[in-house]
């Protein structure tokens, strides 16, 4: 049996915020807002970050993950909304942080490792964005 998109999400929120924990940030939950844009608050020693969860999947030598929602068949982009991606990828189990305002509107690919064509130019490196 497959896992539900909110079992999925649920995993994902947690990863993050236990990551952005361990990373020495406070993480709050809105307690009102469940389906809201903002699914964590951080905070640290420069502020706020209002925090969008994404579960990334790996295709071949890259992370992909959405960067919009698409209720109702119309793409919304967060932009204004939340200032960071949560990112966690499963089958790594490690978190990322993309700003959105760095993150393409439809989808972001973080690349693990040079693209076959080795282009590097605009290429969104998982390293410049792992949370450790």
């Amino acid at each position: 049996m497959g896992d539900t998109p909110s079992e999925v999400g649920s995993r994902t929120e947690l990863a993050v915020a236990v990551a952005l924990c361990r990373a020495g940030k406070r993480v709050y939950t809105p307690l009102f807002e469940p389906h809201g844009r903002v699914d964590l608050l951080c905070e640290d020693a420069t502020g706020y970050q209002r925090v969008q969860c994404k579960t990334a999947r790996l295709v071949g030598d890259a992370l992909f993950f959405h960067t919009c929602s698409n209720t109702g068949k119309q793409p919304r982009d967060y932009r204004g909304e939340v200032d960071v991606f949560g990112v966690y990828s499963p089958e790594l189990d490690q978190v990322f942080i993309v700003p959105v305002d760095v993150a393409p509107v439809r989808g972001c690919t973080l690349r693990l490792g040079p693209a076959r064509n080795g282009q590097a130019k605009g290429v969104h490196w998982a390293k410049d964005y792992l949370l450790s």
